[in-house]
């Protein structure tokens, strides 16, 4: 009677591929092990495809501990941008359309190249892990051990995951609290926004009298005076007797019938202008406001000055602060200071006659 038949006897698993499992981890590690019997088979690291390492490649990087490769990938990436946003837009010519062009490269280029060589890398540095343990191991089962010790778990994973979720909602909340605060500043206008940026205050402006008409001359008739002769100079043995200059005046006829005019000799003295500024000190002026803005201040002067009226302002210190006085004048009498008063009222402002 044959013997019954006995299963088939499960091959043991070799060294290196037992050190593979401990190094790499839990997480993956039948991905792996075939491209790694591969290299091992071909006597190199060839390129091969991680769809891992191309997408999450600085995640992927920390997750299998390739510290040394991602602090070379973080440096080279950042000094790319870097490059080209500083020195490139001096070299380029058309530095918008340029710029997006490289840094669409720079994108390509650092998912690209980890992926392709994504594999090669971890296959150097699990084989260098390995080497060192076996070293400092007495066993395979003890560098075994040792290397499962500091491998890539899923503790790490999901510790990596919750990093990249708060990042994540930190980035969505600080630009939503930026758009938030940008959307409810207000709008101030050209004038206000002056004031608050460059604040200057109002320095006293000195008055300067508009140029204005002579004040009519009273209606009261006043007579001339009488015309007298001019002196008959005395006579100088050595000088030649000057000659006194004379002005034709036409007098009033003596007759109705009369129609010629007699001129007459009367010396060439000017009379004096009349006087359109009185002394301040003998003369009137009128008290329009004290204001505490100094826009309403330049607004009622402009009115003042735009009706005729001598204006001006003065800035005086108050236990409140500054204020800004509007006042009309100087003028020669109370009665051009009356007038010059009804006018303004005129204009619906107050007007205060006072004496200077």
């Amino acid at each position: 009677m044959p013997a019954p038949s006995q299963p088939a006897a499960i091959a043991p698993e070799s060294a290196t591929i037992a050190l593979y499992r401990a190094a790499l981890g839990t997480v993956n590690v039948g991905r792996y092990l075939p491209v790694f019997e591969r290299f091992d088979e071909e006597g190199r690291a060839g390129p091969s495809w991680n769809w891992a390492a191309a997408l999450l490649t600085l995640n992927w990087l920390v997750f299998r501990q390739l510290w040394g490769t991602a602090l070379v990938y973080v440096a080279a990436v950042e000094g790319l941008v870097l490059l080209v946003l500083g020195l490139g837009r001096e070299w380029l010519a058309r530095p918008s359309l340029a710029e997006w062009g490289f840094l669409g490269a720079i994108l390509v280029l650092s998912c690209l190249i980890p992926g392709v060589y994504g594999n090669a890398w971890l296959h150097a540095d699990t084989r260098r892990r390995m080497t060192r343990a076996v070293r400092e191991a007495k066993t395979v089962r003890e560098a075994c051990a040792a290397l499962a010790q500091r491998a890539s778990s899923r503790k790490r994973l999901l510790g990596l995951v919750v990093i990249n979720g708060v990042l994540a909602v930190a980035a969505v909340g600080a630009y939503w609290g930026l758009s938030r605060w940008v959307g409810d500043r207000p709008v101030l206008p050209t004038e206000a926004l002056s004031e608050v940026v460059a604040p200057v205050e109002p320095a006293p402006l000195v008055p300067v009298p508009p140029v204005e008409p002579v004040p009519p001359a009273p209606t009261e008739p006043v007579d001339p005076p009488p015309a007298t002769p001019p002196a008959q100079p005395v006579a100088d043995p050595v000088a030649p007797e000057p000659t006194p200059a004379v002005v034709s005046v036409p007098l009033a006829p003596a007759t109705a019938t009369a129609t010629a005019t007699v001129p007459a000799q009367v010396p060439a003295s000017t009379p004096a202008a009349p006087q359109t500024r009185a002394d301040p000190v003998q003369s009137h002026a009128i008290n329009v406001g004290l204001f505490a803005d100094a826009g309403n201040a330049d607004r009622v002067l402009t009115r003042l000055i735009d009706a005729g009226l001598p204006a001006y302002i003065q800035v005086v210190d108050s236990p409140n602060g500054q204020r800004t006085r509007v006042r009309v004048g100087p003028f020669a009498s109370r009665a051009l200071a009356d007038d010059a008063a009804a006018r303004i009222r005129a204009l619906g402002l107050d007007a205060l006659v006072f004496r200077q």
